[in-house]
């Protein structure tokens, strides 16, 4: 983290498109199952351990930037669908760049992705927001 940048090295290209990235792309974060790790006696998982670091992909691969209306940062509305966001929607987080090719000040050599410090929020399924239909969510271990 430097100040308000927050560089993320692992690429300069959408691990979906492989498109290059470049300022004001929406992007999310995508992580390599590997790196997920549950632990025995407890209902939860998560993204644990050192090191470990996500690939980024455009929030929309045909449309890295949406330039139809002005994207105000607030937790109020989806930016896909742009109908308000009720308490039960399930969300996913989605971050801006302002540097394509930001260099780490402390590693010259590590060189990525620099992301606006504002989150914006995209429902997971806009159709159905909260997703009631889709059975339950619980994993359970054989």
């Amino acid at each position: 983290m430097l100040g308000n940048l927050q560089i993320e090295a692992l690429t300069h290209r959408c691990a979906a498109c492989s498109k290059g990235f470049a300022v004001q792309h929406l992007v999310v974060a995508t992580y390599w199952v590997k790196h997920l790790r549950d632990f025995s006696r407890q209902i939860d998982i998560g993204i644990i351990g050192a090191g470990v670091r996500n690939m980024w992909v455009h929030f929309s691969c045909d449309k890295p930037l949406i330039t139809s209306w002005a994207m105000t940062p607030d937790m109020h509305s989806c930016i896909r669908c742009k109908k308000a966001l009720g308490r039960e929607d399930l969300v996913q987080p989605v971050f801006q760049i302002i540097d394509a090719k930001a260099v780490n000040p402390n590693d010259p050599t590590d060189v990525g992705i620099a992301l606006n410090d504002r989150v914006y929020f995209v429902h997971c399924e806009c159709a159905n927001p909260a997703l009631k239909h889709h059975g339950s969510n619980i994993l359970v271990g054989v």
